[in-house]
């Protein structure tokens, strides 16, 4: 499937037609605009695209300084003129409720600065006016430790201090001859001593000042609370209006701001952009008649390499897996869209790995909750709700319930046992490999005969098929294989054709490509080995759901308090393998779609199609 058919338009109409044009064209949603012409002047705004751009600016400053969510947004017809009245008012109001908030704020950090000093200074009973400055003494106040020894070193250069200590001996007061400043610092500073930095101003003891200071911060933290209060009753009245007119403006400033991607003469402007084909009709009808027929429209059609904006256009069940393409980036405008391989495939790689009925159903259940409240998630919860669905198949096909292939004592039915039938399993992913990697193969080989002829399409694809048919003559030459002798020749030949014919087509943009041919014909056997990993991580999910298993039996074997255990070991143990389960099934099926599939066709890196007037 390909991407949408555009066309490219160009229209040509009197300047004094333009506001009418913009707004018709920003209802139509469908004209990708491209910038303006060569040669030409690009167009100026609006007249009424600054006022809005700072209306916009106020609004959507008041949105996120309220808190007001998008997911609140009700329809809401309003008077613009008005609106932008109360939208004033609302700004004046805020502004100074938040203003209020802040001060209000740095004075609660100031207290509570106070208050941690305080807390500290009140563990010795003294004076806030003692700790001032002497002309002959020196005031240590501060932290300390080991403050037993302190009293000792000090007497050894003066007996003329004062030590005061609180009763956990952490803190201290020391007052001591200033001579002597410069020996008590250094004898401090052995003990890890911290100034407490006392505000100036206080007067009293420290108690009496952290009794007042803590009054005072609860007056300010009620104050906070009330202007809070405030700015919550200013967002539930006008949450709905701001929302709306946010709405109103960004629709405004967008039609006041598309002139500026237009090319003018001096009386006409030039709008160049592109369109699905399937909408020509009623651009040409609607313009035409919003121009009353004073309006030139030009239609041409995409040349082979030009850059053309991409619309996916895929099935409602297809469409989830638009999301995982655009990871990777779309398809080029004449490469073939894979979304619809990918929804083919992505779930069934992802089911052989996950396989287990259980991990499946929470995977579905789990996936489809998430999808009711995550809206912005939908499309991949979708992909994750349906690769769930063919985990549950695959259970069926494996006979795994939690790792369990029994219950109750009863065998489940199945058709592959993963613990058991590591060849069969083997042998299936390999083959999975083969159908998807030729498929890629095949997308490839039609893109090449669309745009290049079938001699570089037989050349740089159908070369791959030939080198794959080589690999009998591989495994026969390895000893893997045991193949009668006419097959060998055949493979051989096979391989050597495919060979020649790769080292051709490289040949034709290097001149070492017959060296590098016969290097990367290696690499399609690795890239069909690749798919081994289907088994290899079921098998590893498997045999973790089994150890959890056996360590929960071991618990329910023991009784009482340790049933307790066993249900949290299972209940964790297999949320965990869960988990992991999910993230290795996804990441690894990504990757076969990515580096084995894509790599066979898929260049990719369009510009994505963006309508004028159509919310992202």
């Amino acid at each position: 499937m390909m991407p949408e058919r555009m066309a490219k338009i160009r229209i040509i109409a009197p300047k004094s037609s333009m506001e009418r044009i913009v707004k018709e064209l920003y209802e139509l949603k469908a004209l990708h605009i491209t910038e303006g012409e060569t040669g030409l002047d690009a167009a100026a705004p609006a007249k009424n695209a600054e006022t809005t751009s700072g209306l916009l600016v106020t609004t959507r400053a008041l949105i996120a300084n309220l808190g007001i969510r998008s997911e609140t947004r009700r329809a809401l017809k309003h008077d613009t003129r008005q609106a932008e009245r109360q939208i004033a008012t609302i700004n004046k109001e805020t502004s100074e409720n938040l203003e209020s908030l802040k001060q209000t704020e740095e004075k609660i950090r100031a207290a509570e600065s106070i208050e941690a000093e305080l807390e500290k200074l009140s563990a010795i009973d003294l004076p806030i006016s003692s700790y001032s400055s002497y002309k002959s003494l020196s005031v240590f106040t501060g932290t300390a430790k080991n403050t037993e020894t302190l009293t000792e070193e000090l007497l050894k250069a003066t007996d003329r201090f004062e030590l005061h200590t609180s009763a956990d001996r952490k803190t201290i007061a020391l007052f001591i001859e200033a001579p002597k400043k410069a020996t008590a610092q250094d004898i401090l500073a052995r003990h890890d001593f911290t100034d407490i930095n006392i505000t100036p101003g206080l007067n009293g003891t420290a108690h009496e000042n952290l009794k007042r200071t803590r009054q005072e911060k609860e007056g300010l933290i009620k104050k906070a609370q009330a202007i809070r209060e405030q700015l919550n009753r200013i967002r539930d009245k006008s949450q709905d209006l701001l929302l709306a007119e946010e709405q109103s403006l960004a629709e405004e400033l967008e039609k006041a701001e598309a002139p500026m991607k237009f090319g003018t003469t001096k009386s006409t402007f030039i709008a160049t952009g592109w369109v699905p084909e399937n909408k020509l009709t009623k651009i040409r009808h609607r313009l035409e008649r919003v121009a009353s027929e004073k309006i030139h429209i030009e239609q041409e059609y995409p040349e082979e390499d030009e850059n053309v904006p991409v619309k996916l256009s895929n099935t409602r069940y297809a469409r989830p897996f638009e999301f995982l393409i655009n990871l990777r980036g779309l398809p080029l405008y004449n490469e073939t869209d894979p979304t619809l391989a990918v929804f083919l495939t992505f779930p069934i790689f992802f089911g052989f790995m996950l396989g287990d009925i259980g991990y499946g159903l929470v995977t579905v259940a789990a996936s489809l909750a998430l999808k009711a409240r995550y809206k912005t998630a939908r499309s991949l919860l979708t992909v994750i709700a349906l690769s769930g669905a063919t985990s549950v198949i695959f259970g069926f096909v494996f006979g795994e319930f939690f790792g369990e292939e029994q219950l109750w004592g009863t065998e489940l039915p199945r058709l592959i046992s993963r613990t058991h039938g590591t060849q069969e399993l083997l042998m299936a992913s390999i083959a999975f490999g083969i159908i998807h990697i030729n498929t890629g193969l095949a997308i490839g080989f039609l893109n090449e005969l669309r745009h290049h002829g079938a001699l570089s399409a037989i050349l740089e694809k159908a070369s791959w098929v030939l080198i794959q048919l080589g690999g009998v003559f591989i495994l026969s030459a390895l000893g893997i294989m045991d193949a009668p002798a006419t097959i060998k020749y055949a493979s051989a030949a096979s391989l050597t054709a495919g060979v020649t014919m790769l080292a051709a087509a490289e040949l034709k943009t290097d001149k070492t490509g017959p060296l590098k041919a016969a290097v990367e014909s290696i690499t399609i056997f690795s890239n069909i080995m690749s798919y081994s990993r289907l088994m290899a991580v079921g098998i590893s999910s498997v045999q973790l759901a089994l150890i959890v298993n056996e360590f929960a039996k071991e618990a329910f074997r023991q009784g009482g308090p340790y049933i307790a255990l066993g249900v949290i070991i299972l209940a964790t143990g297999h949320a965990v393998n869960t988990m992991l389960g999910l993230l290795g099934a996804f990441l690894h099926s990504l990757r076969l779609e990515y580096v084995e599939f894509f790599t066979k066709f898929f260049k990719g890196g369009a510009e994505p199609y963006k309508p004028f007037g159509e919310k992202s």
